[in-house]
């Protein structure tokens, strides 16, 4: 966990700050040079843009760093007008472009194409109603691809979404990293049925841990397997004792469940959900995978969604 957010810390934060003052005090001693490093900087601010995680340091920031980097380069391509336009005919000097340009072209610029694949996906999906209200939800995990979605490597939950809450500052929790589940803005927060449908299992025995304890051997923890649309949608990751609903029971979209809490294989409270096509797994975690839209939208990670 420590080694998880000391990472965050360098790629979201460290590496950025890092570039922009780079920018600013001027890169390169040609105008070829300057280019190359710029897409660096360019390339890799595009990728964390795109695919942090935002809400563990404030959704706002993102922007920041954007503003932050449009008025650095705009400074930067002022400063370049001044300079040759090839390097002097050194050997040296080749090799640091033919670097540059590789870490560019061949590094970072394949992530940035990578990363829009991860917008849509094929075959068919179900509709649901967003399942959260209240508040302004934020999609930590999401997407068709691995850069966006860490549960994409897995054929079940390949479109599964890991949802988080922001608080007034923007962020999930009142701290980077706390063991308080009541300070993350998500807990105990109502889930309503996103679909009409029938409940097919509901679980309600598993404690809520403290973080960073996680339960690895009942991964969903407390949760619903309901049928709708063809579809078994699972909801994971659910506060003890809060299910207000049973095995067999019909329930209609909009109607309250249960509370998120943080039981189960998980780092933080945060809701879990995934579909799969119905009747195709002997557990919640089996089956084959589907596609989840709601308002005809796939969201992804860094989608906000605003609750009535």
């Amino acid at each position: 966990m420590i080694l998880a957010f000391a990472t965050a810390i360098i790629t979201h934060l460290v590496i950025p700050v890092v570039f922009l003052v780079w920018l600013w005090r001027g890169v390169g001693k040609n105008r070829l040079e300057w280019l190359l490093n710029v897409l660096i900087v360019l390339f890799y601010s595009v990728h964390i843009f795109l695919s942090g995680r935002w809400d563990i340091f404030g959704y706002p920031l993102r922007y920041l760093l954007a503003i932050a980097l449009i008025i650095t380069l705009f400074k930067s391509l002022i400063q370049a007008k001044s300079l040759p336009l090839y390097p002097a005919r050194k050997i040296s000097r080749y090799f640091s472009l033919g670097v540059s340009g590789f870490i560019a072209l061949f590094v970072l610029a394949p992530l940035v194409t990578y990363v829009p694949g991860g917008y849509s996906f094929s075959g068919e999906s179900v509709e649901l109603s967003f399942p959260l209200r209240n508040g302004v939800y934020y999609i930590a995990h999401g997407g068709n691809s691995p850069v966006l979605n860490h549960h994409n490597v897995d054929a079940t939950q390949r479109y599964a979404l890991d949802i988080t809450k922001l608080n007034r500052l923007g962020t999930r929790a009142t701290a980077l990293y706390t063991a308080s589940l009541t300070s993350y803005a998500i807990f105990e927060d109502t889930l309503y049925s996103p679909c009409n449908g029938t409940v097919s299992e509901a679980v309600d025995t598993f404690p809520d841990l403290i973080p960073p304890e996680s339960d690895r051997e009942n991964l969903a923890g407390n949760y619903i397997l309901m049928q709708c649309q063809g579809a078994d949608v699972v909801l994971a990751h659910l506060q003890k004792g809060s299910l207000v609903v049973q095995d067999g029971d019909n329930i209609q979209v909009g109607q309250a469940i249960a509370k998120i809490g943080n039981s189960g294989n998980t780092s933080e409270p945060h809701l879990h959900i995934h579909a799969r096509r119905e009747n195709t797994g002997a557990s919640p975690l089996d089956g084959e995978g589907m596609a989840i839209t709601f308002g005809e939208q796939f969201l992804v990670r860094n989608d906000l969604i605003f609750g009535p």
